[in-house]
């Protein structure tokens, strides 16, 4: 790997420890995927956040860093926490799984990492432009990045993007070469009126279809709102693993279809109608018709638009007493809320609002719950095993029926 006279001298520990470190990590993954150099990156974004995910190997690389008095040197933000960092004990969360968290959040206090604890760092001051490199972790972000923001980053791992962040450098490979970022999946979508149900359902199927290739959307109008984009990255990033996505006319690499597709032959389009939509909601479906226990929503994290829908769905409604309704965001999200006057809407209806954490990566299966429904297709596919219960998916409108009834219909 050709490396400039700069990282040279940081291999050889110029500026400490632990960016010397940093570089070592960098040189020998980017040897394993045949990257000719590295390439400075604008931001990162890290996923060892909670213990969920980390376990004790990511406490020790973070407090290793930490210890080598490591700095980032690029903005980096982090992923949700494993905990509602505030009302853990009310939440009814462990202390010893609590005291993990703490450490872990000491560790990125002393690496400079910005704590925002979400998995939409997009959407608190992390905003990249088109042509970025970056190096984020979290799959919808990740997605996210790549196919509306028009930046570059490869879905990196738990303790590369640790190395990144502080050597603001990463491996040039993957998706950030252009010719790596080419359609190869043409999804045709024949529904008029897309809902954000049916985005999140799309997406769901899009990653079915695509695995790990890239899918490229025709028939989708301009005029979505961004939370439709954002949940059905999330989806496809869950069912089959999708980094990039193209919609013809949204995403700045496609401009047309021909451009999507790199000028090169287009394939045959795999449909998507009113019968995919169907068959694919089935397939999201795990629960059966009956009581619920729970709704859950914010996955990846609210947004204040979708907080205030829910707030007019909830104004002077009761939700069932045998049912929770948590509402994840982060923080910044939720005093908003209340600023707005959503929050207490919510509040006074049942809702509850949990912050900079959620369903998947926290400890929900200590609850019991047999039966959740969620509007969000990443916690669809994960919830089975994470929460170990079954799913209902559906629209927030149909969460908040359920809610109300206390049960879901099908």
């Amino acid at each position: 790997m050709k490396l400039t006279t700069e990282e040279k001298e940081m291999l050889a520990g110029s500026q400490g420890p632990g960016c010397q470190l940093s570089m070592e990590i960098l040189v020998e993954v980017g040897e394993i995927f045949n990257a000719p150099y590295l390439i400075p990156v604008r931001s990162a974004h890290i996923v060892i956040s909670n213990y969920k995910n980390c376990f004790e190997a990511g406490i020790e690389i973070l407090e290793k860093f930490a210890f080598l008095q490591s700095k980032a040197s690029i903005p980096t933000t982090v992923d949700p926490a494993g905990i509602d960092l505030e009302r853990w004990k009310e939440l009814g969360m462990p202390q010893d799984y609590a005291e993990k968290e703490w450490r872990i959040g000491l560790a990125v206090k002393k690496l400079d990492f910005i704590p925002c604890w979400t998995c939409t760092p997009y959407l608190c001051g992390q905003v990249p432009k088109v042509g970025d490199h970056l190096a984020w972790t979290e799959s919808s972000a990740v997605i996210f990045a790549n196919s509306i923001l028009g930046a570059r980053t490869n879905r990196e791992t738990g303790g590369l993007d640790v190395a990144c962040a502080i050597a603001g450098r990463t491996p040039y490979h993957g998706l950030h070469l252009d010719e790596n970022r080419k359609g190869q999946v043409l999804i045709d979508v024949e529904i008029e009126n897309m809902t954000r149900e049916h985005f999140i359902t799309l997406g769901y199927f899009m990653g079915l279809q695509a695995g790990t290739k890239i899918p490229v959307i025709e028939g989708i109008g301009r005029n979505s709102p961004l939370e439709n984009y954002i949940g059905m990255g999330a989806a496809s990033a869950a069912s089959g693993g999708v980094a990039l996505y193209h919609i013809v006319g949204i995403t700045p690499e496609a401009p047309s279809l021909k451009m999507a597709f790199g000028q090169t032959s287009i394939p045959k389009p795999i449909p998507f109608g009113v019968k995919e939509l169907k068959e694919t909601k089935t397939k999201m479906c795990t629960a059966i018709p009956g009581a619920i226990d729970a709704v859950m929503v914010g996955c990846p994290h609210y947004t204040v638009a979708e907080i205030r829908e829910l707030a007019k769905l909830l104004n002077m409604q009761k939700i069932s007493p045998r049912v929770k309704f948590w509402i994840y965001t982060y923080k910044n999200n939720i005093l908003l809320a209340q600023r707005l006057g959503y929050k207490e809407i919510i509040e006074k209806a049942g809702g509850e609002f949990i912050a900079d954490t959620c369903m998947i990566v926290s400890h929900t299966e200590l609850y019991g719950f047999k039966q959740i429904m969620t509007d969000s297709g990443k916690c669809a596919h994960y919830a089975p095993t994470e929460v170990q219960a079954g799913v209902a998916f559906g629209s927030i409108e149909e969460c908040v029926k359920a809610a109300i009834i206390g049960e879901w219909r099908g």
